[in-house]
């Protein structure tokens, strides 16, 4: 019998991973880092219930750590596989898990040095060296259509619109002389939003189980032109002499804002202040955005076509070295930063929030989901005070939600992402978000589309089919 089991993004939004035992062999979608609470956290250090080395297939839907930031251990512990991906995928997992090692290393010796760790003996999940294996089995996949993975199992691959690459994957299981149909969401994208595609429904003409994301299944996306928020908001920092700092992924809402900045320079709407794009990863990721020219919508091909690069500020100044980051401490007038990590969990943006939350002129723009137990979620929530580096630095600037940047489906877009499938499917799950999200959209689905809805228990082994 055709089993399904929830190793992860079951009653959070993190740590994807989904098992496959099938035809007896084993399949595992995703292998993602759990990320906010430190009951989350804590799961990275635990082993998985079932042996790496005895799985036999391992397939991405996209590249964010979520989702592939636990490949190292799962390596490490055995798994000798190759990794399936869609090529913009494999690029991306190389600049994103070389990223994460780094940073572990570099936070496990910060901690060591300054002896603010809760630990007695700090150290990294994986450093850099356990990330070099990964890299020699990830293996390509096609972008589109389908994919004869083994006898057992083929792949269509649809595109979710989430970030580039992102897609959603439908399998079909032979078992016995049976065929059974999975259906894997992903991460569902927007609509009629900026660079990207628009998220396809998968085409398949029988579901036996459907696993959909419910990161935003309580809620939408709050109403208003995007490009007029992000105008207002430039202009009124800038005239009382303050700084934006913008924390975002390095993959996906970097590139968003770099687009927008664009725009609004072009139609000069705002000032021409200093833009200063702190994350080397995320420089490289712009790189390969206009390399993959597939996944891009009608009007960012227009806008190519009509020569330049769209997501090029005339003021841009790109900070690849330590020292080229240090060095925007010197700016003292206004500028906009824009630094990873999109939920304040790591990274150089870190830094220029410790030099500059402090001051009520400036702003700090949060652009999409803030995980529980995540600094962007205790800005988001009103925090008095931020813990950045063992320091309590007092958080005086402006706090700005624009839910318009989040790359993640609201709860219409689940809704009509689901309703674009060409069959009702015999089951659905809800994963990938927190619980009351994920009960408002199988409220939703049961109400609307009379389908069976249940949300995934994490460790919870169901039956497909």
């Amino acid at each position: 019998m055709a089993k399904l089991t929830f190793l992860g993004a079951a009653g959070c939004v993190t740590g994807s991973k989904y098992l496959v035992a099938a035809a007896g062999k084993k399949l595992l979608i995703d292998c993602g880092l759990f990320q906010g609470l430190d009951e989350l956290k804590q799961r990275n250090w635990n082993p998985l219930p079932v042996d790496p080395k005895t799985i036999d297939y391992l397939v991405l839907t996209h590249a964010h750590l979520d989702h592939t930031g636990w490949l190292p251990v799962l390596v490490r512990d055995g798994y000798r596989q190759p990794i399936y991906a869609n090529p913009a995928t494999i690029e991306l997992t190389n600049l994103l898990l070389k990223d994460s090692g780094h940073l572990q290393e570099e936070e496990t010796q910060n901690a060591i040095k300054n002896k603010w760790s809760k630990h007695p003996d700090p150290r990294a999940l994986y450093t850099s060296a356990d990330v070099e294996p990964v890299l020699v089995q990830l293996k390509p996949m096609a972008r589109r259509g389908g994919f004869d993975l083994s006898p057992e199992f083929h792949f269509e691959s649809y595109d979710a619109g989430h970030i580039l690459g992102s897609s959603s994957l439908e399998l079909t299981i032979k078992e016995n002389g049976k065929k059974l149909v999975v259906v894997f969401s992903g991460d569902v994208g927007r609509y009629d939003q900026p660079i990207l595609n628009d998220p396809v429904s998968p085409a398949a003409k029988q579901i036996d189980t459907l696993l959909s994301e419910s990161t935003y299944g309580d809620r939408e996306h709050p109403a208003g032109d995007p490009l007029q928020l992000l105008a207002d908001i430039v202009n009124r920092v800038v005239k009382r002499g303050g700084s934006i700092v913008i924390p975002a992924f390095a993959i996906g809402r970097t590139q968003t804002f770099m687009y927008y900045l664009r725009q609004l320079e072009d139609l000069q709407k705002i000032p021409k202040v200093p833009v200063y794009v702190d994350s080397p990863m995320a420089l490289s990721a712009t790189d390969l955005y206009l390399k993959y020219k597939e996944d891009h919508d009608v009007e960012f091909t227009r806008d190519e076509q009509g020569g330049g690069d769209p997501l090029d500020v005339h003021t841009f100044h790109l900070a690849r070295s330590v020292a080229e980051s240090k060095a925007i401490n010197d700016v003292k007038t206004p500028c906009i930063i824009i630094s990873a990590s999109g939920m304040v969990t790591g990274g150089r943006v870190l830094h220029h929030l410790a030099q500059r939350l402090g001051d009520a002129r400036n702003c700090v723009i949060l652009g999409g989901f803030q995980a529980e137990g995540t600094r962007g979620r205790a800005l988001q929530d009103g925090a008095k005070t931020l813990n950045l580096y063992g320091q309590a630095v007092p958080v005086r600037a402006e706090i700005v939600e624009m839910g318009q940047f989040s790359a993640h489906a609201g709860k219409s877009e689940l809704l009509r992402w689901l309703g674009g499938l060409q069959t009702a499917p015999k089951q659905v799950y809800l994963t990938h978000g927190e619980p009351a999200a994920a009960q408002a959209l199988q409220q939703a689905i049961t109400g609307k589309f009379k389908w069976k809805a249940a949300v995934a228990r994490y460790l919870d082994s169901v039956e497909i089919g």
